[in-house]
């Protein structure tokens, strides 16, 4: 998880990346913390989606805000 990196600037680029490095992650780390019933590691890895989740609702207000125009409210 060194390259997963909390919080962030909100720009496309780190949001892919930041992306790309979580999927990363919990391709590993899941798997392993779910295999073993590990209750520390399944509480990191929760803390980490937390931090992911976090970061893409900061980014979706960004451009909600950016780019009224292509919100859709009846999505």
């Amino acid at each position: 998880m060194a390259d997963y990196s909390m919080g962030g600037g909100l720009t496309l680029l780190t949001a892919l990346e930041k992306s790309d490095k979580f999927a990363d992650f919990l391709k590993t780390r899941m798997a392993q913390a779910l295999e073993t019933r590990d209750p520390t590691e399944l509480h990191y890895l929760l803390a980490q989606l937390d931090d992911y989740h976090s970061y893409m609702w900061r980014y979706y207000k960004k451009l909600a805000t950016e780019r009224p125009e292509r919100m859709n409210p009846g999505v």
